[in-house]
C-alpha cells in the first residue's frame, strides 16, 4: 500500500510540476504586431464640430420597427442629404451609390486596383424607444443634446457613431490631402437592426458580383470596456471574429377546442407549457471549444497566477473553467446555443378551449451547430407528435465563419486598437459576438470579417444600447475618428 500511495504521489508530483511548467511557458502580456508607425502628422479632430456633425443625424428618426415592416423613407432620405452637406470632400470625391432604396455605399478608389480592397461598415437605422420608457431619458432620445460632456439620443452608440466617425476620418484625410493604393468601401446599411435582409445582403451582393475580395472588413460589435468579461477585471478590447448564428423557432401545440367546463386530459396549452418547460430543462450542451476558448486562452497572460494555470491545462482542467465562466449568462451565452421563449400566443375567451396555442423560442446558434441541427434538437426534445415546430417569418442566419486572427488583417485592427490607449497594455481579446451584425453577409467571402466597436465604453454604457440614455462622451467620439483615421492610413500596409 505504502508503494501504491507513494506511486501516487510520485505521479501527482510530476503532474503538478508539468502544469505548472506549462503555465510558465505562456507568453507575457505584449503588444500586436502592428504596422510601423505612419510618419504622417496626425490630423487634428475638431471635436466640438464631430459632436455638433453627430447630433444633427441623430435628430433624423431613422427607425426599424419590424422586418418588412413601416420605414420612414423621409427620414433615410433626409439623413442622406445631412450627410452630403456636412461631409462635402466626402461627397465630391468618393463614388455614392444608393442600395436597396436607402443604404449607401461609397467607393474611394485607390491608385493600385490590383490590390484586394477594405470594407468599412456601420448602419444608419436605429431600434425604437418604447413609450413607458420615454419619462426616463434624461434628454429625449431623437433631441440629439450635447450636455455634460456627452451627445445624447439614439445611435449615439448603436450606430450612427460609427457611420458619423468613418465619414470624420475621411474627410478629415481627404483635407489633409492623403492618397492611398488601396480601395476603400464605406457601406451603411438602413435595417441592420432587423437583420440586414434588405440593405446589406444587397450590398455584399452587389460588392461580391462585381468582384470584391475584401483584405479586411470591420463592422461594430466589439466592445472596449472593464469588467465586460468574466474573470477579466482591467479594461480590455473585444473584437469580434465571429457570431452566433439567429434562429426563431414557432412552437405550436393542438388539442381539441370546447367549453372550458369539460376539459379532456390534453389541452393546447398545457401541451404547449410542457413543452417549454422541456426545452428550458434541457439546455444546449456547454463546451470551451471554438473562438470562446480562444478567447479565454488569449485572456491568460493578463490574469492572476491561478487563474492563468487553469487556462495554460485546458487539456485537463477545460470542465472547471467552463463551470466558472458559466456562472453569468454572458459567459454561460459563449458556452453554447442559447434557449429563450420570447412570444406567447393561445386563447380568444376565458372559457374557451383553444384549439391550439403556440411559442416563439429564439436561439442563439454556437458555432458548430445549425439552424437544421438546433430544428432537429428542439423537435427531439418536445417529442410530442401533436407540436409542430417550424421557423418563424424572419431572417434565420447559420453562425458565422471564424475569421483568422494570424492575419495582417486582425494584426492591423488590434494593433490600431492598441494605439487608442497608448502606454496602456490594453489586451486585445477575440471574441464570439452573441448578437447579429450585417458584417454576416460577408462570411462566405472573406475570412476577414471583424468586429467592434470603436468607442471606449464606460461602466453601465453596454446597457444604454437598445436602452435608456444612450449617450456617447464627447471625448469618446474623438478617440472613435481617431481610431479609424489610423485605421485607413494602414490598411496600404496590409
Amino acid at each position: 500500500m505504502k508503494r501504491v500511495l507513494l506511486g501516487a504521489g510520485v505521479i501527482l508530483l510530476a503532474l503538478a510540476a508539468f502544469m505548472m511548467v506549462r503555465t510558465a511557458r505562456l507568453p507575457a502580456p505584449a503588444a500586436v504586431a502592428a504596422a510601423a508607425p505612419d510618419a504622417t502628422p496626425p490630423i487634428a479632430v475638431d471635436t466640438a464640430a464631430a459632436a455638433r456633425d453627430l447630433s444633427g443625424a441623430v435628430r433624423f428618426a431613422t427607425v426599424s420597427y419590424a422586418s418588412g415592416g413601416p420605414i420612414d423613407t423621409a427620414a433615410f432620405l433626409g439623413l442622406h442629404r445631412y450627410l452630403a452637406q456636412t461631409f462635402p470632400l466626402v461627397h465630391a470625391t468618393l463614388r455614392r451609390e444608393l442600395v436597396a432604396g436607402l443604404s449607401l455605399v461609397y467607393t474611394w478608389q485607390g491608385t493600385d486596383p490590383a490590390l484586394q480592397p477594405v470594407v468599412l461598415m456601420g448602419h444608419m437605422d436605429v431600434v425604437p424607444v418604447p413609450e413607458p420608457n420615454l419619462p426616463e431619458w434624461q434628454h429625449p432620445p431623437f433631441s440629439g443634446d450635447i450636455a455634460d460632456g456627452f451627445v445624447w439620443g439614439r445611435g449615439t452608440l448603436d450606430d450612427k457613431i460609427t457611420v458619423l466617425s468613418v465619414l470624420e476620418a475621411v474627410e478629415g484625410l481627404l483635407k489633409a490631402g492623403y492618397h492611398r493604393a488601396r480601395t476603400i468601401y464605406l457601406t451603411f446599411g438602413h435595417d441592420e437592426e432587423v437583420s440586414g435582409r434588405y440593405g446589406a445582403r444587397a450590398i455584399v451582393a452587389k460588392l461580391v458580383a462585381e468582384g470584391v475580395k475584401p483584405a479586411l472588413v470591420l463592422d461594430e460589435g466589439g466592445f472596449m470596456g472593464a469588467g465586460i468579461i468574466p474573470g477579466l477585471s482591467r479594461r480590455a478590447a473585444l473584437v469580434g471574429i465571429a457570431e452566433k448564428g439567429y434562429v426563431s423557432l414557432r412552437v405550436k401545440a393542438e388539442a381539441p377546442g370546447g367549453h372550458s367546463s369539460m376539459p379532456g386530459d390534453r389541452t393546447a396549452i398545457g401541451a404547449l407549457a410542457r413543452a417549454i418547460v422541456r426545452l428550458e430543462a434541457h439546455p444546449f450542451p456547454m463546451a470551451l471549444e471554438g473562438p470562446t476558448r480562444g478567447m479565454v486562452e488569449a485572456m491568460a497572460p493578463y490574469l492572476p497566477f491561478p487563474r492563468r494555470f487553469l487556462i495554460a491545462n485546458l487539456w485537463l482542467t477545460a470542465p472547471l473553467v467552463s463551470r466558472s465562466l458559466a456562472e453569468s449568462p454572458l459567459g454561460a451565452a459563449l458556452l453554447h446555443t442559447t434557449t429563450a421563449p420570447t412570444m406567447l400566443q393561445a386563447g380568444i375567451k376565458d372559457n374557451v378551449l383553444p384549439p391550439e396555442a403556440s411559442a416563439v423560442v429564439n436561439f442563439r446558434i454556437l458555432p458548430g451547430e445549425t439552424i437544421a441541427s438546433v430544428t432537429e434538437r428542439v423537435r427531439r426534445v418536445v417529442d410530442d407528435s401533436r407540436i409542430s415546430v417550424g421557423p418563424l417569418d424572419s431572417v434565420p442566419a447559420d453562425p458565422s465563419p471564424v475569421s483568422d486572427v494570424a492575419s495582417p488583417a486582425y494584426r492591423l485592427v488590434a494593433g490600431t486598437i492598441e494605439a487608442m490607449a497608448p502606454g496602456e497594455g490594453l489586451p486585445v481579446i477575440p471574441y464570439l459576438v452573441m448578437g447579429g451584425t450585417d458584417s454576416k453577409y460577408w462570411g462566405a467571402h472573406s475570412d476577414r470579417v471583424f468586429r467592434f466597436l470603436a468607442v471606449p465604453l464606460a461602466a453601465g454604457d453596454e446597457k444604454r444600447i437598445h436602452g435608456v440614455n444612450e449617450r456617447v462622451a464627447v471625448a469618446d467620439l474623438a478617440a472613435s475618428i481617431g481610431f479609424f483615421t489610423r485605421l485607413i492610413r494602414g490598411v496600404d500596409k496590409l
